[in-house]
């Protein structure tokens, strides 16, 4: 069988050589293995080793392209890149085990002759437990390996955060600045962090801190470059490394989140982590970092919070915009200031702006599906009982794919046409920042 990738914004897997019967409705750049000749102008195929049928000639074509995958994890942060050459990188894990769960799905990890997934990076943009907590559960799945690990610097620890071990003399800088497992040795870590360390220490995976000094990343695809821009790393008059304090523990970390761009041919994408007003003004108070904030497309900052920094948003300039949020607990992101905040800062006449939240859909709950969420001397209560409950939907995955010039965007719906898709878009130039 021979490796093929869809090449239109939409293709069916249809069920037969002649009308217009299908099996599934394929997306750009899904993989899909042809065998035999055309007949009619479809060929026979196979999508994820069981979905059998026929494609058009005419829609598929040799060349992988760059994948995103903005994995719906509720009120957090995960997505899966997928590169040209097959490169992994996931960013973030999100609170709950849905990032497993995709990965599980997408890779078929539960057929055990299936090959084992191996993450080539794993980036951790900073400790808070909506980014990091879901990311214990896939480093214990015994079919993922997790090559290498990078992060902001900034750990967890017991007590405050705040006490005088952690900031410096002036009270302008955090010094408790780690990069390795063994900077972290004999200190009093919290809670999932201390998981999270120990079991990365346990499984022997390089774990090294990255700032904008680190520069380009090599993961072994030559047709892609990985640019850390942030957090800024400052040193200390005894030379050792810090970082500007925001005021407190949370702005601090949120702002020296990892932001870093991942470039293909003409093709910039954005991820921000958790990036706040604090931190963005830093970062554009650098000119050398605000340069390469450009981008075509940007995982938002914050889940689109009330905490953005219209300047920031202006030097990206996005096509494409997604946010990563939920509602439980219940934060009101995206809020709808940065809904038209980030439009108004995109290059494009029709920006595209996705939520995985808002993605999400939720259908009628009937009395079996309650009965396994719900306990009976709950569900037995007459006003639960009459109450309209619903069950959630999990269609929040945000989708962009890229041949390195054009881009496409799509996320699934329930409607019988299946996706809700844009492309080709072309790749527009980086506008100067403003």
């Amino acid at each position: 069988m021979a490796t093929r990738y869809i090449n239109a914004k939409t293709a069916r897997l249809y069920k037969s050589t002649i009308g217009s019967s299908y099996e599934q409705i394929l997306i750009y750049g899904e993989e899909v293995k042809t065998t035999g000749s055309p007949i009619n102008g479809r060929i026979a195929a196979v999508y994820r080793s069981k979905y059998q049928g026929f494609v058009s000639v005419h829609q598929i074509t040799e060349k992988s392209a760059l994948e995103i995958y903005y994995i719906d994890v509720g009120q957090g942060d995960a997505a899966l890149v997928v590169t040209p050459n097959k490169k992994k990188i996931l960013i973030d894990g999100g609170f709950n085990n849905q990032a497993k769960g995709f990965l599980q799905w997408k890779y078929q990890l539960a057929d055990l002759t299936a090959p084992k997934l191996e993450i080539d990076l794993l980036v951790l943009s900073h400790a808070d437990q909506d980014h990091l907590k879901g990311l214990i559960d896939i480093l214990q799945h015994d079919r993922i390996v997790i090559k290498k690990i990078i992060h902001n610097g900034i750990g967890m620890f017991e007590g405050t955060d705040e006490k005088s071990g952690d900031l410096s003399t002036d009270k302008k800088h955090l010094i408790s600045y780690h990069s390795t497992i063994g900077d972290l040795q004999g200190l009093q870590l919290r809670g999932t962090f201390d998981k999270w360390i120990a079991l990365v220490k346990q499984l022997n995976i390089p774990y090294s801190a990255v700032c904008s000094e680190t520069g380009i990343l090599d993961i072994g695809d030559p047709k892609i470059a990985i640019e850390i821009i942030g957090p800024i790393v400052e040193q200390s008059l005894t030379g050792n490394k810090q970082l500007k304090w925001f005021g407190n523990h949370a702005h601090t970390i949120n702002g020296h989140s990892v932001v870093f761009s991942i470039t293909y041919d003409k093709v910039r994408m954005l991820f921000s982590g958790d990036v706040n007003i604090e931190g963005s003004a830093y970062l554009l108070a650098h000119p050398e970092a605000a340069e390469k904030l450009k981008a075509h497309v940007l995982k938002t900052p914050h889940h689109g919070s009330h905490e953005f920094h219209p300047p920031f948003l202006a030097a990206v300039r996005p096509q494409i915009s997604v946010v990563s949020s939920g509602d439980s607990p219940d934060h009101g992101h995206p809020r709808a200031n940065f809904i038209g905040a980030i439009g108004l800062a995109s290059r494009s006449k029709e920006p595209l702006v996705f939520s995985t939240e808002i993605a999400s859909t939720f259908t009628d709950a009937n009395e079996v599906d309650l009965k396994s969420i719900i306990p009976n001397h709950v569900l037995n209560n007459a006003d639960i009982r009459g109450a309209r409950l619903f069950k959630k939907r999990l269609n929040g995955m945000i989708n962009v794919r890229t041949d390195g010039k054009n881009l496409y965007a799509m996320r699934r719906v329930t409607a019988g046409y299946w996706w809700e898709s844009y492309g080709p878009i072309i790749a527009e130039d980086y506008p100067s920042v403003l």
